[in-house]
Formats: C-alpha cells, sequence, structure tokens
C-alpha cells in the first residue's frame, strides 16, 4: 500500500536514522504501469504533429526521472512495455533536443515573443492546459517539471488537477480535456493496446463513450493491423503487426511517453528470498521460499 514517493522518503528516513539504520531495506522493481500524456488531437495546436514532437523533443526525460524519483522509474520509449513480447524498441526515438523542438515549433509558425518569450502565431499563444488527479504528489511535481521545461521552449503550460472521480469518471472517459491528459495504463502483456488506439475506440455519446481512444487518435493501417491481430494464431505474424503498431504511434505522436512506474517493497534486512514480481501478482507468491534467517531454502528448479 505504499506509494513511490513515500517509498523514498522511508529508504532516506533508514539511512539517516541510528534505530533503524541496517534493520530494513527498501526495494524497487519495474512494474507494470506506464504514466504518459495524452494529447487531444482535435486541439488546434496539437493537431500539428509538428508541435507534438516539439513537446517530446524539449523534455528531458532522463532528468525528470533522475530529479524526481532519484534515477528509480525508468523514462517510456512508446506506450508498449518492456516485458511485454511484443515490445519493439525499432522505433523514432525522441532525445532530448531543445535546438531541435525550437526549429520544428519555428516551422509550424509559432515565432518567439522576445517581450513575452511566449510563442505566438496568429496572434494567439501557444498556451495549453495540462490536467492531472487532484491530491496526487507526484503528478503535481511532474506538472511543475514539465511547465518549467516547456516554458524554455517558449511554451505555456496551465496545470490543472481535479478530483480522480471526476478526472476518470467524465473528463478523461469522454474526452473533454482540452489539450492534455496525465494519468497510467496498466499493461497486460501480450494483449494488444486496441481499446486505446483503434479509431473505433474513441469515446462518443453514440458508443457511450465505451471506448479509450480520448485523444482521438485514428490511422487507418493501425486499425488494419489491430483487426489482424485478434483473429492470428501465430505469434510471429502478431508480433509483426504490433512493431508495425509501435512504430506508426511514435512516430505521429498522439501521446508524450513519460516513465515506467517501479513496485515497491519493503522488508526486514533478515529476510531471504523475497523478491517483488514485477507483475499483478502479489509479492507473496512465493512466500514459501521466504526465509527469517537460519537455512535459506533453495528454490527447486
Amino acid at each position: 500500500g505504499m506509494t513511490f514517493d513515500q517509498a523514498l522518503a522511508l529508504q532516506k528516513k533508514l539511512k539517516d536514522t541510528d534505530e533503524y539504520r541496517g534493520r530494513f531495506d527498501v526495494k524497487f522493481r519495474q512494474g507494470l504501469t506506464y504514466e504518459h500524456i495524452d494529447l487531444m488531437l482535435s486541439n488546434p495546436m496539437l493537431s500539428d504533429i509538428r508541435v507534438r514532437k516539439a513537446l517530446l523533443y524539449g523534455l528531458n526525460r532522463k532528468q525528470l526521472t533522475d530529479a524526481l524519483f532519484e534515477g528509480k522509474q525508468e523514462p517510456a520509449l512508446h506506450n508498449i512495455h518492456p516485458l511485454d513480447p511484443n515490445f519493439s524498441d525499432n522505433v523514432v526515438k525522441y532525445e532530448y533536443n531543445p535546438e531541435k523542438a525550437a526549429q520544428l515549433l519555428d516551422e509550424a509558425g509559432w515565432k518567439l515573443d522576445p517581450a513575452t518569450k511566449i510563442r505566438m502565431k496568429d496572434g494567439k499563444k501557444l498556451s495549453m492546459t495540462l490536467m492531472t488527479t487532484a491530491q496526487n504528489k507526484t503528478r503535481e511535481l511532474v506538472q511543475v517539471y514539465l511547465q518549467n521545461e516547456w516554458k524554455k521552449l517558449g511554451i505555456e503550460i496551465q496545470p490543472k488537477t481535479e478530483p480522480a472521480r471526476v478526472y476518470f469518471g467524465e473528463t478523461v472517459r469522454k474526452g473533454k480535456y482540452p489539450a492534455m491528459a496525465m494519468f497510467a495504463w496498466i499493461a497486460s502483456p501480450d494483449n494488444p493496446p486496441r481499446s486505446t488506439m483503434h479509431s473505433a475506440m474513441i469515446p462518443t455519446a453514440k458508443n457511450a463513450y465505451s471506448g479509450q481512444n480520448s485523444g482521438g487518435y485514428s490511422n487507418k493501417e493501425v486499425d488494419a493491423a489491430f483487426d489482424r491481430i485478434i483473429v492470428e494464431h501465430d505469434f510471429n505474424k502478431r508480433k509483426k503487426d504490433m512493431e508495425f503498431i509501435q512504430q506508426r504511434y511514435a512516430d505521429e505522436v498522439p501521446v508524450i511517453p513519460l516513465y515506467l512506474r517501479s513496485d515497491v517493497a519493503t522488508v526486514p534486512t533478515n529476510l531471504k528470498n523475497f523478491k517483488i514480481t514485477g507483475h499483478q501478482f502479489p509479492d507473496s507468491q512465493e512466500v514459501e521460499y521466504w526465509d527469517l534467517g537460519g537455512d535459506v531454502a533453495k528454490k527447486n528448479n
């Protein structure tokens, strides 16, 4: 039940407090949760792929995870988790490059106003709202970080939070956010994310807002690949289509991938053979191999 930021604070306390030093370990392991920002593609600013690419090139995700999470959470490459057998890194990668980001914004017609330091086009500011859940310390810190980083490019970010029940029950579910929505998905390996990427999954009143493609991503070739995957039994053929989907998704930037959350656990230092599963089963899955001193139980492979 411990959150990631609580685990970091506890780890520091254990190191700095004589009473507890050496008695407990705080463990971290990459889990299946993927933090990202959905982009509202109908927004006139975000409908330009050059602006979307500039947002990624202008964001140092490695610095973000180092600064806020002490490097214990890894930047995400795209929306398919590295633990998924369909994961591919054969996609376009957006290494931190603020010069490239500025060039793309210039090409898109967003010129930096020397007085306000905000980019302008046709008399309008390059200003967008970034929404997320209220009373979530980690996400609020990330909001501030993103606001400061994109400000360096001349992009004005207006942070906004809502209670989770409103944010997920109304705003995200019905695609009511004006520009950006930050939240997370939990990966289910070898389960193609059709519900978040297929154009038929764009939530509308007509389908009772049943889809999860709230940003409105639509690509006929990607749709066709998903339609093939759901009836294909050959894993290699599915994997080939999944690689194509990842390549198109990464290239078209309908989301800003942020980082992969780590699972956490605190255990006494004399507990041997404990490990975080890194998946949706509880850490007690292999409790029969735990040992609190004495002979260490060995797993019979």
